[in-house]
């Protein structure tokens, strides 16, 4: 290995005798690999939304409804279900949402009563506390994602969706969706919507050993032949049918970032060839002097491999940068899906950027093995 090393400034060299070329491959190397990092966060997104809804909560929503928005149910139900085996604690909640379309700015307010609140959710209090919550009627407790995306800071009164409130606290919390919204008091969200006694979900903490599945059904079956149908999941299945769609767009864009790696990987290829045919006769010298074809094959290798790298490296981090910088949430029916840079997807990037450079190597490192000492330095 070290022996191998002493031959890379003649490697760097040989690639920047073609510059224009060598800085095209590098370009088309950076933006290939930078679709490939941007997919790889929007997906990772994704995932670490279905890992944060896998809670032992159920959700009531009602039957046959297409927006959060378009959902009602009476508050009554809230003391009915309470009362059912199986459940914990039931926590009623008004929805406001400021677009029920896929968005970068998404505003998702919770109204909810004051005691079951911390029943339910596990969250902790990055600053401000509960009390001071509980204390107003018209306070908010903020998510951290929201939080840092509007500028908001505790004891300012700010305008979220339809309410002015005075925030109260912000809080963090590695349940789903909790990052982007705000908790408001259920009457002051429900005057301003005009929905007295109404909530849009309600959310059933369940018992220990209880059977998801069997209480959903109960729950749906008690209200079968009640004013507002009802339809019960689990907070992960509910989930991942809100964002079904964004899944299947993502699943698309996962198809394109490879399609982008293997479009690179043959565009590599093709430099690399032309750049050890073009100097097929001064590696026959250095074959002569003593280079082994091992060695000569190690340093195209070194070359496919070197550009690869350096596209991989500009086309990451000008990606993961930008979210590190400005970062953005995709909501979905009240959900977000946030976009942040991790090491995660910097090392799968770079591990690609690596894949490709070997790949797009082998072809020319190979025919420089086979090729003849003869045709070499006679250039054919």
């Amino acid at each position: 290995m070290r022996e191998l090393m002493r031959f890379v400034p003649y490697v760097v060299r040989t690639a920047w005798r073609a510059r224009t070329r060598t800085v095209l491959t590098i370009v088309g190397a950076a933006v290939a690999m930078g679709l490939f990092a941007f997919v790889r966060t929007v997906d990772e997104g994704v995932r670490e939304l279905d890992r944060r809804a896998s809670q032992p909560v159920l959700v009531v929503f009602q039957e046959s409804r297409f927006c959060p928005l378009t959902s009602y149910l009476p508050v009554r139900y809230a003391d009915q279900i309470r009362g059912m085996d199986g459940v914990a604690d039931v926590l009623p909640t008004l929805l406001f949402i400021n677009s029920c379309r896929a968005n970068l700015d998404l505003v998702t307010l919770h109204g909810v009563e004051r005691e079951p609140l911390d029943r339910i959710y596990d969250f902790e209090m990055l600053d401000g506390d509960m009390e001071g919550w509980k204390g107003r009627s018209d306070g908010a407790i903020v998510g951290e994602k929201l939080a840092a995306r509007r500028g908001i800071r505790v004891g300012e009164r700010v305008r979220l969706g339809e309410v002015d409130v005075y925030v109260s606290g912000i809080m963090k919390s590695d349940t789903a969706g909790l990052d982007n919204l705000a908790f408001v008091h259920l009457d002051q969200l429900s005057l301003s919507r005009k929905k007295q006694g109404a909530a849009t979900e309600f959310l059933v903490k369940l018992e220990d050993g209880a059977d998801p599945d069997e209480v959903s059904r109960r729950i749906d079956d008690m209200f079968a032949s009640d004013e507002a149908r009802t339809d019960t999941k689990s907070m992960q299945a509910f989930v991942a049918g809100a964002v079904g769609e964004i899944s299947e767009v993502v699943d698309f864009a996962r198809m394109l970032g490879y399609l982008a790696v293997a479009l690179v990987a043959m565009v590599l290829a093709n430099t690399v060839f032309i750049s050890a045919q073009s100097r097929s006769a001064e590696m026959g010298v250095l074959e002569t002097v003593g280079v082994t074809k091992i060695k000569l094959a190690a340093m195209i290798a070194m070359e496919g491999i070197g550009l690869g790298m350096v596209g991989g490296v500009i086309g990451g981090a000008v990606v993961l940068g930008y979210f590190a910088f400005s970062p953005a949430t995709l909501g979905v029916e009240g959900y977000g899906i946030n976009f942040q840079p991790s090491w995660n997807v910097a090392l799968h990037t770079m591990l690609a950027a690596f894949v490709i450079g070997t790949v797009a190597s082998l072809g020319p490192a190979i025919d420089a093995v086979v090729r003849p000492l003869h045709s070499a330095v006679k250039g054919d």
